[in-house]
């Protein structure tokens, strides 16, 4: 077998490699959400992070900002925000954000999962924004909703990274 030939043979090997490497949104979608599964059946990450009466576990390359409040507290990862919004009023039950979610007529929600354990409510959402390569990632539990905008590509490890820190958080 010539160079040539050989070199051809090993680009088209690393493309196919490659190509499979990379999910497609769907699977995305439905690997994230089965990650968010796996996670709220878990026992919740020990706390990094403190904010006012709020404690929580935050991934090594989230930041909070500096802006935040206790109960609506901004979050970033390099270029990419969340936003973590806890209301104590509402029990670990709570349905208030699936609920809300739900009769909001104006989000296209693709693709959902709800979690329900020892009587704590939960649930994850894939929503379609206005950007064809961009989503609305929403993960509940109780009283304790973040969201972000995702892009495709980094659908399941949002939705994995989100739910470790919601399922974290915890009101002293």
């Amino acid at each position: 077998m010539s160079y040539t030939s050989l070199r051809a043979v090993g680009l088209i090997f690393l493309l196919l490699m490659l190509t499979g490497c990379n999910q497609s949104v769907d699977e995305q979608i439905k690997n994230g959400l089965q990650i968010t599964k796996t996670v709220f059946a878990e026992e919740p990450k020990e706390h990094t992070d403190s904010i006012g009466d709020v404690e929580l576990y935050l991934p090594s390359n989230f930041k909070v900002d500096d802006s935040s409040d206790a109960y609506n507290i901004l979050v970033t990862k390099g270029q990419e925000s969340y936003i973590l919004f806890i209301n104590d009023r509402e029990d670990a039950d709570s349905k208030l954000y699936y609920n809300l979610i739900k009769a909001d007529s104006s989000k296209n929600i693709i693709e959902e999962n709800t979690y329900k354990k020892d009587g704590v409510f939960g649930f994850a959402a894939v929503l379609k924004t206005d950007n064809e390569n961009e989503f609305e990632l929403i993960v509940s539990s109780g009283g304790v909703k973040m969201t972000t905008i995702s892009q495709a590509k980094y659908i399941k490890d949002n939705l994995h990274e989100m739910t470790k820190i919601v399922h974290s958080v915890k009101i002293k």
